[in-house]
């Protein structure tokens, strides 16, 4: 959905006339008649990292002769996983924004200008056609540089409540475009688009009996997947162990990601029920882990939701109490409201709490695939092509 009209963009004569000769609405399929350059920021976290390489790889996909260049930092997620995909990442600085008083809020200021300096060094010597911010602090001094340079800019939010870095850039950028139909009042921006959260999985073919075997489960029982992050969510991880003895007497078994470090304790813990639990350190196949869940048990991140969605699991959310702005509660609340998802706070999360609300949900099996429907019905395994749909739509892109 595209709500109002892209800013215009300075073109030269021959270059608008060409764009002109392009068709409008959907460009898949369609010749290349400009190799774009499109340089994209957002990182910290791989809520801002893996859009952003979804979005490069969906780029690439159109134009094998793109040239997307990252902006990134030295600490985020995005210095491992860029490079790992095969893209260029330029590394400035960057400081987060204290909500209290201290010397990282005294020294913001400066390194936010140090920031911007770099960035229109980058931006000068790579010369984008398009500029593209994910969030992420990052996003900031990429962004406005790009303003003060008049290259086009686009965003991307992924969360109910958009970044306050998106937030303000959005007041300055061609395109506005959100994972969530309910971001589109927080943010400004005369043209908007909701075209969900592109995320780097892949919709298998795998059968649920299958995929259970693979972990060593039943094929016929159902399952329940634990998923608190890489590291493994550590409310979440007791918890699951404090319910392990209700969830056994309702004739549930559990994919339980423990994260490496905890993995010989909670595999400990495990151990008296046998091969009704199955602990793995870290699932990299995440596919046949979906395919094998019944429910799922995650933190409120905008990437796992949309990865539930994908495959129609029904959730219980326990957001991240330290997320900023409060923004996983906020998309918990929101998937809770959208009935495929239940929400426990984590300082509400124990084993009573869980192994209650576990046993309930698998106990109802109408209920229970009412709310695999509605998650169904939200997963949008296209975002990415969306995404570039939408910019080549407002000639932000030329493909």
């Amino acid at each position: 959905m595209l709500v109002g009209k892209a800013k215009a963009t300075t073109e030269d004569t021959e270059d608008t006339e060409e764009r002109q000769n392009l068709p409008s609405g959907s460009v898949a399929g369609t010749k290349l008649r400009h190799a774009p350059r499109v340089l994209i920021a957002g990182g910290g976290t791989g809520g801002h990292a893996i859009p952003a390489l979804a979005i490069a790889e969906a780029i690439q996909r159109r134009s094998a002769e793109a040239t997307v260049l990252f902006v990134g930092t030295a600490r985020g997620v995005e210095s491992r996983v860029v490079p790992k995909a095969g893209f260029d990442l330029e590394q400035i600085s960057v400081i987060s924004l204290s909500r209290s008083l201290n010397a990282s809020l005294i020294l913001f200021p400066f390194v936010l200008l140090k920031g911007i300096a770099e960035s229109l060094g980058v931006l000068r010597g790579f010369k984008p056609d398009l500029t593209i911010c994910t969030g992420g602090y990052v996003s900031g001094p990429v962004g406005l540089a790009a303003a003060m340079l008049g290259i086009p800019l686009a965003i991307h939010d992924s969360n109910v409540l958009p970044g306050i870095t998106l937030r303000v850039l959005s007041r300055a950028a061609s395109l506005v475009m959100l994972g969530f139909e309910d971001a589109t009042r927080k943010v400004g921006g005369s043209a908007q688009a909701v075209v969900g959260n592109p995320t780097r999985i892949a919709k298998e073919d795998v059968g649920r009996e299958a995929a259970r075997e693979a972990f060593g489960l039943s094929r016929d029982r159902k399952t329940l997947l634990v998923v608190g992050g890489s590291q493994g969510a550590r409310s979440i991880k007791n918890a699951v162990r404090d319910a392990l003895p209700q969830l056994m007497d309702a004739e549930v078994q559990v994919v339980w990601q423990t994260g490496p470090l905890d993995y010989d304790d909670r595999s400990r813990d495990a151990e008296p029920y046998g091969d009704r639990v199955s602990t793995v350190a870290f699932i990299d196949d995440m596919p046949t882990a979906y395919r094998a869940a019944d429910l799922a048990v995650t933190r409120g991140g905008a990437m796992t939701i949309a990865e539930l969605n994908l495959y129609g699991i029904p959730a219980i959310l326990v957001p991240l109490a330290t997320a900023s702005e409060n923004h996983q509660e906020l998309n918990a609340r929101a998937m809770e409201r959208a009935g495929w998802a239940k929400m426990i706070l984590q300082r509400d999360i124990n084993g009573e709490t869980l192994g209650q609300s576990v046993s309930a949900l698998m106990g109802d099996g109408v209920g229970l695939a009412h709310m695999s429907e509605k998650s169904a019905s939200r997963g949008v395994g296209d975002a990415a092509d969306r995404i570039v749909d939408t910019l080549a739509s407002q000639d932000l892109i030329r493909l």
